[in-house]
């Protein structure tokens, strides 16, 4: 197959130059039939030299270069011309699309810088703040300290000669203003520093966003390096109810490797800055260009301002080497695996606790032994005569008792004779044993009765009552039409305002 592939060019090119042969000696017959005609046999070979003939020198010369080209571009004669070290493979792909990780040296065509944003006002006051919502608080702009960072890290590529073309930063605020000072100290143009809004946001740790930026990374450091794996799929922190993402390495990858196959489409040949608002994306796509596993990424965090120039395979590893095993590194993860059973803890009481509130007391089951002792107290408590109450027999005595009350009546002249009122509660049939008998009748309008006032000074006497018809559902449903269309009637002060406006408009 691949000796084939090397011989395709030379087809094609011998091919795209049959137009021009074929044009050619057509010519060449059409001019020697007119030969024949119109010259002596002595200039039989001097053809092109007549007037009448179409075929100039020119075209001769455009003819035959074209088919020179079509053979010499393909096949063997290419390798001796420009050399073999120089002819491009037809079996690669020379496109970039998305970047594969690690990348080899001579992958990637631009060469990348990668900084820490400076520190930031929650920083300094030891808040972590992962929250993709926040990102461009003022809060989390750079404290004086962290203007102090970059600028020093400005000074430094200065001293090393190295002036990006590109300066690619995240959204946060934090970001923004250290791209600012970048552009400013290295005079970058506006047009060359480039924002990104969501591939380069930090990870976020989900519940344990706000807590101690102290003891909180550490926990985050240890749980990476016991249970993320080399892909950094696991170790994930617990959700959060506020919105705040939960994520591992290996989603923060995803946006990492969206970002690099961007910059590498869209540039070639550049210096380009990225400038990252935490330690750790900085560190995860040196690990992803270099191929180091995932659950060492925390030894090549990055401090607040730093900077590390021409980020590639070679350097990154050396500078593990220098770091995995040192003794700072090692007192963190130590540090952050108590602080992280710390945290689990305080999480498991927390769930407990919630789940406590919502959990129903449910009677556990009841042994044999149990139940049995249950039923011979109950029979010895009927055997000594213990009286025994019925909710029934209560419900219908209270129900008696509010029906008798609600009977007595007093007329409207305070007289003192009570007497029997003529509308009598019905009590329930369902809590009455035996039920009561209810006469039908055809009258379809009840009466309530209320306290009416018996004096004119407008005093209610809770003891004297006027019967007042209970309106139908019809009746009803035009009172409260009524009602409406009376209320929507009333002036609001509307017609006034507007009278005003008009008398404005006409003085004006």
């Amino acid at each position: 197959m691949k000796p084939m592939m090397k011989t395709f060019p030379a087809v094609l090119g011998f091919i795209s130059s049959r137009d021009a042969r074929l044009d050619l000696g057509h010519r060449f017959i059409s001019h020697r039939h007119m030969s024949d005609i119109r010259c002596t046999d002595e200039d039989d070979n001097n053809i092109f030299a007549y007037h009448e003939t179409n075929v100039s020198r020119r075209s001769l010369l455009h003819s035959a270069g074209t088919s020179l080209a079509g053979v010499v571009s393909a096949g063997p004669l290419a390798k001796l011309l420009v050399g073999s070290q120089h002819v491009v493979d037809v079996n690669t792909a020379s496109a970039m699309g998305l970047v594969q990780f690690p990348c080899q040296p001579d992958y990637l065509a631009n060469t990348y810088h990668m900084m820490r944003a400076g520190e930031s006002r929650l920083e300094a006051e030891g808040i972590l703040s992962t929250n993709p919502l926040f990102l461009t608080n003022q809060d989390d702009s750079l404290s004086d300290l962290g203007k102090i960072q970059v600028e020093a890290s400005c000074n430094e590529m200065l001293v090393l000669g190295i002036n990006p073309s590109v300066v690619k930063y995240s959204l946060a605020s934090k970001c923004i203003e250290t791209a600012n000072i970048v552009a400013s100290t290295l005079m970058v143009g506006r047009n060359r520093i480039v924002p990104e809004f969501t591939f380069m946001d930090q990870r976020s740790v989900g519940l344990w966003d706000g807590k101690s930026l102290n003891s909180t990374e550490a926990a985050v450091w240890a749980m990476d390096a016991d249970e993320a794996g080399d892909e950094g799929r696991g170790g994930k922190p617990p959700p959060n109810e506020d919105g705040t993402p939960n994520e591992t390495l290996f989603e923060q990858v995803t946006r990492l490797r969206q970002l690099m196959s961007i910059l590498e489409t869209q540039y070639s040949g550049d210096d380009i800055l990225l400038i990252f608002p935490d330690g750790t994306s900085p560190a995860l796509l040196s690990c992803l260009i270099s191929g180091i596993p995932l659950k060492e990424v925390h030894a090549l965090n990055f401090l607040p301002g730093e900077l590390r120039v021409g980020v590639n395979m070679k350097n990154t590893r050396q500078l593990l080497k220098e770091r995995v095993s040192s003794p700072e590194y090692l007192a963190t993860l130590a540090r952050g695996r108590d602080e992280l059973r710390t945290l689990r803890r305080e999480l498991d009481e927390y769930l407990l606790a919630k789940e406590g509130s919502k959990t129903l007391l449910i009677p556990g089951p009841v042994s044999r032994g149990a139940a049995e002792s249950q039923t011979n107290r109950r029979r010895s408590s009927l055997e000594v005569g213990e009286t025994r109450f019925s909710p029934d027999i209560l419900a219908t005595g209270a129900l008696l008792a509010i029906g008798s009350l609600a009977m007595l009546r007093v007329d409207k002249d305070g007289d003192e004779n009570r007497r029997t009122s003529d509308i009598k509660p019905v009590p329930s049939t369902a809590e009455l044993d035996p039920p009561l008998t209810i006469p039908f009748t055809t009258d379809t309008t009840e009466t309530v009765a209320i306290p009416v006032s018996d004096s004119a000074d407008g005093i209610v006497d809770p003891n004297v009552f006027q019967d007042i018809p209970v309106l139908s559902k019809e009746d009803r449903v035009k009172a409260a039409e009524l009602a409406m269309e009376e209320y929507l009637s009333q002036d609001d002060g509307g017609d006034a305002w507007l009278s005003s406006m008009l008398e404005i408009r006409d003085e004006t």
